[in-house]
């Protein structure tokens, strides 16, 4: 199925010599077609859906612009370019392996997984997500950083305890910047 979105983001991506952001490519869409934020009642549903149909475009023009033209879409988590036979052979830098490319490709341009992905799916993936990013073992670590030996601390406790291991680490006043940054990761996993 042809995706109503590719004329729009080929627009945007000539629009961005330099490459775009996802982000800004969803924020000019939703700009141009107001439509395009009416996609679900569910909040989370309307972000997987916007972000399903950009990467499927995305992911269309990939295919159709190396076979037609000769162009490279270059699709990263980061940065979306759109690169010249010149372009690619002066490109540098680190990409995703072909195989993972060719995954995410395979998902995306699959129409199922937008049909079948439903706000339930959608809350069972970014509870999965949470879980895998808050593992009992993390909590420990990041309580032991911030040097807190209660279990269950109030936020209260967790933000006075950061503040007054920040101001002895600090950089600006002599502190070490991985400590400082550690303390800083362990303060953001207990305050999420």
């Amino acid at each position: 199925m042809k995706n109503p979105l590719v004329g729009p983001i080929l627009a945007i991506l000539k629009n961005n010599p330099n490459g775009i952001s996802e982000f800004d490519i969803l924020k000019a869409l939703k700009d141009q077609l107001p439509e395009f934020s009416q996609l679900a009642d569910d909040v989370n549903l309307q972000l997987f859906r916007q972000h399903f149909l950009i990467m499927n475009a995305l992911y269309q023009l990939q295919r159709s612009l190396w076979q037609e033209e000769s162009l490279m879409l270059d699709i990263s988590a980061l940065r979306i370019n759109l690169l010249s036979a010149a372009q690619i052979q002066t490109a540098s830098g680190t990409h995703v392996s072909d195989s993972v490319d060719a995954k995410l490709a395979a998902y995306y341009l699959d129409w199922e997984e937008y049909e079948k992905t439903d706000a339930d799916e959608v809350s069972r993936l970014l509870d999965s997500f949470y879980k895998g990013i808050s593992l009992p073992g993390n909590r420990d670590s990041a309580l032991k950083t911030l040097q807190i030996d209660s279990r269950n601390p109030t936020k209260l406790v967790i933000k006075q305890q950061y503040r007054k291991l920040a101001q002895q680490h600090h950089p600006d006043r002599g502190g070490d910047q991985d400590v400082f940054i550690g303390l800083r990761q362990a303060y953001e996993f207990l305050m999420f």
